[in-house]
């Protein structure tokens, strides 16, 4: 039994194909969370100017308000439709 659980975490190749996914992922993960970081503002602000071109409102705090619920609502919606496409088939 020892025998079997150094070979399947030291020396296996499941664990060493694994390791390789996971770091992969991780990788991904800390890269596309860069890049979302990094067009946050930008995205925000093109938002908030297409929601005051609709509906003229003066004040900034509730412009930000409307802003960040549309940005919801297109993302809730983005994550329906790829949740459906990408669901396994039976």
């Amino acid at each position: 039994m020892k025998k079997k659980l150094y070979r399947f975490f030291i020396k296996g190749r499941n664990f060493e194909s694994e390791f390789k996914r996971q770091l992969r992922m991780l990788i991904v993960i800390t890269l596309g969370l860069t890049i979302a970081f990094t067009w946050r503002q930008t995205i925000f602000d093109l938002s908030q100017s297409f929601v005051n071109f609709f509906i003229h409102i003066q004040s900034s705090s509730f412009s930000s308000i409307l802003t960040s619920i549309f940005i919801t609502i297109i993302s809730i919606l983005l994550i329906y439709i790829t949740a459906y496409f990408l669901k396994e088939k039976k």
